[in-house]
């Protein structure tokens, strides 16, 4: 199997853009498309991460942008169609059927798409850049390799956090408290919260008490 690991920036993204006006990340899963008359519509469904505050603005600024025709929110995730005209070409309007997505398109503070996508053949996954490269895209080709596949996404139905859990589990893990060695105590991360160690503890621990089952599941040996 053929793989490519991509890393695309374009200026109107209607992700990327976003991501670098409001500092927060995307993770999303790429759906479908289809051609309807002179348009193209693509689906969106993203994650989003940040503060809470930055959340609310990308999605509120989502929501005037006139090429999003349908838009509806569950809590930090957005799942949207955009409208645009077929001649106008976006990065996914090259991708083909014998293409398929290996893992979800992350895109950071700096509007930096990271793709990982696969082919039976190499000739389309050169097929495919070439056609990227011939837009205005910032593009850098971080690795093409023929491997066996061991690391492809495949979705699941992860339980639902309170707030205060998922809010607790994502400081966590961004300050490093699950790194080896250890970045970081539960004390300075309740401090951080402006809340006592015991609740921090408490949110934490039903937080991995709820997804742990879902990932001993779906965790895999090398």
């Amino acid at each position: 199997m053929w793989i490519a690991k991509l890393r695309i920036r374009h200026d109107d993204c209607i992700i990327g853009s976003r991501t670098r006006k409001f500092n927060i990340t995307s993770i999303g899963v790429p759906i479908d498309k289809f051609d309807k008359g002179k348009f193209s519509y693509f689906y969106h469904f993203e994650t989003l991460y940040g503060k809470e505050d930055d959340v609310n603005k990308f999605i509120n600024d989502l929501k005037k942008d006139k090429t999003v025709t349908k838009l509806e929110r569950t809590g930090n995730t957005v799942f949207f169609l955009v409208q645009i005209p077929i001649k106008h070409k976006i990065p996914t309007t090259h991708y083909t059927k014998e293409t398929f997505w290996l893992k979800p398109v992350v895109v950071d503070e700096q509007g930096y798409e990271y793709w990982e996508i696969g082919s039976w053949k190499r000739e389309v996954l050169n097929q495919f850049i070439g056609d990227l490269q011939k837009e205005r895209y910032e593009l850098k080709i971080n690795k093409i390799s023929n491997e066996k596949i061991n690391q492809i996404y495949f979705p699941q139905i992860m339980p639902f956090l309170s707030k205060q859990q998922k809010q607790a589990l994502e400081l966590a893990y961004k300050r490093g408290y699950y790194d080896y060695p250890r970045q970081v105590e539960l004390r300075d991360l309740a401090k951080e919260l402006k809340i006592s160690l015991s609740t921090f503890r408490e949110h934490l621990r039903r937080a991995e008490k709820k997804i742990m089952p879902d990932l001993i599941r779906n965790v895999r040996d090398d």
